[in-house]
Parts: C-alpha cells; structure tokens; sequence
C-alpha cells in the first residue's frame, strides 16, 4: 500500500516536472517567434527606406536631365533693364578708359579653370569624361557665338568709349557659364564649392562696371545667356547620351540633415545679387545728373535663436553709373566725363520665417543702420591752346576742371521686406528678396531691391 503511495506521488511529480518544461519550452518558442516577428518589421522598414531612397535618386537623376528654367531670370532681368536704361546709354558723356581686361578674364575664368582642375585631379564628377566635355564645348560655343552675334547686331557703344562692343558682357557670360558648370559638376560635395562659383561670376560683373567696360543691362543679360546657354547644352548632351554618361546622384546624411535644418533653425551666410530700383535722376549743387540702374551684391549671416525668429548681419554695395544730363542747361553738349558712384551698406535686423511645407519658407524682415557714398568726382573737359616762341603754328588740346564733387558721407537707413527661400535638390537654398530701404540724405532717399542669393546652410 505504501508502495503504490510512493508509486502515485513519483508519477505525480513527474508529470508536474514534464507540464513545467512544455510551459518553459512554449516561453522560449514564444520569445522566439517575437524576435523573428520584430526582425522581419525591421527588414520591411529597412525594405521601405531603401525604396524610398532610391526613388529619391531617381529624382535627382531625372532633375540632372532636365532643363532648368529657374536660373534664367537674370536674362529676363538684363532685357527689361535694357529697355529702361535706354535714354540713359544715350547721354553723350564717356566715363574714362581703362586697362583690365586681362584680370577680368582671370576673375571671370576662374569657375570653368576650377572645374576642370577638379577633373584633372580626380575628385568625382557628376558627368563621365564625354559628357561634361561634350556638354561644355556646346555651351562654350552657344555662350561665345551668342554674345558675338548680339555684340554685331546690337552695336552699343561702351561707357569708355573704346569701341561699340558694350551689349552684352561677354566677360560676365563666361563667368557665368563657368559657375554653372562648377556647380551642376561639383555642386554634390560642398555647397561652398557652388557657392564660390557665382561669388567670382558676382565679382566678374562689378569688375566690369567699375572698370566702366559695360552698363548694368549688359551685365546682367550676358549673365543669362551663360547660365541658358549652359543649362541647354546639358539638356542636348543628355537628350543624345541618356543616363549612361552620369554618375548616378546619390542621397547622402548631409542631405537629410540639410532638410532638418532649413525646417528647423536655418542658419546660414548668403551671397546676393541683384539691383535697385529708384529715381533715375539727381539733382547736386544745382547741376542735374541722370544714372544707370543701380548694381548691388552682398553678404548676409542669418542666426536664428528660435525655428522662427533670426538676427541678420548683412553688408553690400551698391554701384550706380552717373552722368550729367547734357541736354538742357548750360551745359547742353559739354564735353564732361562721367563717373560710377558706390555706396556701402552696414545692417542689422529681425526676420521671422515661417517654413510652408518642406521646401519653402517665407519671412519678413526689418532692418536698419549706416550707409557711407563714397567720394565721386565730375571733371569737365576744356580745349586750350599752347603757343611755342620758335613757331608761328600753334595746337590745340584739352584740360579737365572740377564740375562737381559728391563727397563722402555716413547716413543712417532703415528698410523692410519679404523674402521666399527654395530648398531643392542642390546642396544650398536660392530664394529671393524685395525690401523697401529708406536713406536720410538726397543721394537716393527711397529705393527698392530687388536681389537673388545663394545660400549656405551652416
């Protein structure tokens, strides 16, 4: 009897033993079955980031291939100004001749001589070897033939005087066409490397302004047919070759972080260019004056202490072609030379931006702080005649004098504006500005600017 009691609880346990291993073993099973569930979520997460990435580079392989309106405005910009800069082209003062066409064509190279350095060194480009040759060559040709055609056909005389080559730039097409290129093939690895293209093309057209080679509407309309003619040579390539002759656009961690910031806080130094719009007409000391369009390039630093509200530092200059007015007066058809006068702006000012959705942000801004003109001269030429003792023949020349001096001066202005950002495919933001800017003195009192930039994200 004892036995079968020993017998009964021996089963007993055994069988308790046997239901807690089964219960042990299904915990394990379980535990197994979730981690095998989890991976395989992570696998199909993985799956549909992969996806979405490569449905990414295949935009940013069908934006390499497309022609890009977007950089055109600066030629619709050169036409318009070319119309109301007409009556100015043709006052009959002459600015001074100078001699800097060489260290133009450095400054104005320097985009096209950086792209193929980087080629030749090589650091990876978006195109193969045919295609940004082939690319190139058609946009150096379209660029140079159109300039030429328009230079034949258009014949401007130029502010010096020096011949009737004046519209358009060709200093400034070339600048730009390089810029262009050093960015569509090397804009991938740093916005700086874009970025310090269009500052040497920006350069390239104040240079020819100051060295008084070309009026504003030249600039600006050469400007575009290098960027247009660039953009349509790409555009032809790639309609010939397809995508065998890119290098595939690949989305990088700086892309994403890029994107966090332009919605977040996006503090970033701009690079501006543009021009203002205000009275073509001055009146100093008496004697009337008429100007060019006013060209203005700059820089800006926006530090945003909140995702909405930003401090600005900003510094440019603004450069303005004047010539006495010679057709009423006492000094109707006087032989005076004409001069460029320049303004430097100081600012500082509050923006508040608003992102609307996740590839604009608006903002509105205001500003305020000094201006300094810059001492500017008016000389008048004279004949005077020169008798020798030794010679009954005597011959004739000319002498400058003083007309009218504009001198030198600091102002307080206070402005305000509107400004759109674009956050694209490229490594910087472009965007646009219209600001209203008040000046305390009567060189110019009220203008508007109307500017573009380029912006790095920092």
């Amino acid at each position: 009897m004892k036995k079968r009691y020993y017998l009964l609880i021996l089963s007993f346990a055994v069988l308790l033993s046997s239901k807690a291993q089964s219960n042990a073993q299904a915990a394990v099973d379980s535990l197994y079955l979730l981690q095998i569930e989890q991976t395989m979520d992570s696998l199909e997460r993985v799956k549909r980031v992969v996806e979405e990435v490569r449905r990414y580079e295949d935009r940013l392989l069908r934006e390499e291939q497309r022609f890009h309106f977007s950089d055109n405005t600066l030629l619709l910009r050169g036409l318009i100004q070319t119309a109301t800069n007409h009556s100015f082209i043709k006052n009959e003062s002459r600015f001074r001749q100078t001699d800097f066409n060489l260290q133009d064509y450095a400054v104005a190279g320097l985009p096209l001589f950086s792209a193929w350095t980087l080629k030749v060194a090589g650091v990876e480009s978006r195109s193969k070897f045919r295609r940004m040759f082939i690319a190139n060559a058609i946009a150096t040709g379209l660029t140079i033939g159109s300039v030429e055609a328009l230079k034949q056909l258009v014949s401007e005389d130029r502010p010096n005087g020096r011949n009737s080559h004046s519209f358009p730039s060709g200093h400034s097409a070339i600048a730009y066409m390089g810029a262009a290129i050093l960015d569509r093939e090397f804009g991938h690895h740093s916005p700086w490397i874009s970025v310090g293209g269009y500052a040497a093309a920006t350069a390239t057209e104040w240079l020819r302004l100051r060295h008084n080679e070309h009026y504003v509407n030249d600039i600006f309309t050469g400007a575009g047919i290098g960027l247009v003619a660039t953009n349509l040579a790409y555009f032809l390539t790639d309609c010939i070759y397809g995508e065998e002759e890119i290098n595939r656009p690949q989305l990088y961690r700086s892309d994403i972080i890029r994107l966090g910031r332009f919605l977040d806080r996006p503090i970033s130094l701009s690079l501006m260019a543009g021009s203002e719009i205000t009275s073509k007409h001055l009146t100093v000391d008496g004697i009337d004056l008429c100007t060019s369009s006013v060209y203005m390039a700059g820089l800006q630093y926006s530090y945003f202490f909140h995702p909405h509200w930003a401090v600005d530092a900003e510094a440019r200059i603004s450069t303005v072609q004047v010539k006495p007015d010679l057709s009423t007066g006492a000094l109707r058809n006087a032989d005076i030379v004409a001069n460029t006068l320049s303004q430097y702006h100081f600012n500082l000012g509050f923006r508040y931006s608003l992102p609307i959705g996740l590839n604009t942000r608006f903002a509105f801004r205001v500003f305020g702080g000094e201006v300094y003109t810059k001492r500017t001269e008016f000389t008048l030429n004279t004949p005077s005649s020169s008798s020798s003792s030794s010679s009954s023949s005597s011959s004739s020349s000319s002498s400058s004098s003083p007309l009218l001096t504009i001198p030198h001066a600091w102002h307080p202005e206070v402005g305000a504006g509107l400004s759109v950002d674009f956050y694209d495919t490229r490594k910087y933001v472009t965007g646009f500005s219209l600001d209203y800017l008040h000046h305390f003195s009567g060189i110019f009192p009220d203008r508007c600017l109307f500017s573009s930039y380029w912006k790095i994200l920092l």
